[in-house]
């Protein structure tokens, strides 16, 4: 088994990408900035120009990466597809409307479900789901990094 790791900053956060097998793992995100390392997989490059640039990005421009999906339920897939097709960078959504953007309009818990074991944020940005008040409800990686990507991404309501 191959594996590897890179951490890429910005001055928001640091963003550790993680490997096995020429598939992406995981994206472990911190507001609290790690280390750099140079680029260690074929797209390295690119993403540590995005997450250094990511301030400064209109919409999202990540490559098509290869994934790695063993362990996800058809659920947990359909969700982070809706999620990444249907909520764009400026705008943001909550667990209800993801939840019947999938066809389960009752399933908001379960969609916060798949938001909290969500393996890649950023790329799958579960950062854009808010609770039905329209507070910052969970996140991983902390409330108050939640807010600043939402800043960023000078976060609206989706239409």
């Amino acid at each position: 088994m191959n594996t590897t790791a890179e951490t890429f900053t910005n001055d928001w956060f640091s963003a550790t990408f993680h490997w096995r097998d020429g598939l992406l793992t995981a994206i472990d995100l911190s507001g609290d900035r790690r280390p750099a390392t140079p680029p260690r997989s074929p797209f390295g490059a690119e993403l540590a120009r995005i997450v250094a640039d990511y301030g400064l990005l209109e919409e999202d421009v990540w490559p098509e990466l290869p994934m790695n999906w063993n362990g996800l339920s058809a659920f947990s897939i359909l969700v982070l597809d809706n999620l990444r097709r249907r909520v764009p960078r400026g705008a943001f959504t909550t667990y209800g409307q993801l939840a019947a953007m999938c066809g389960s309009p009752r399933a908001a818990r379960a969609v916060g479900s798949v938001m909290a074991r969500n393996p890649w944020p950023l790329l799958y940005p579960c950062h854009r789901v808010l609770a039905a008040d329209l507070g910052l409800g969970g996140f991983g990686p902390g409330l108050p990094l939640k807010q600043t990507l939402l800043t960023l991404e000078k976060a609206r309501p989706l239409e």
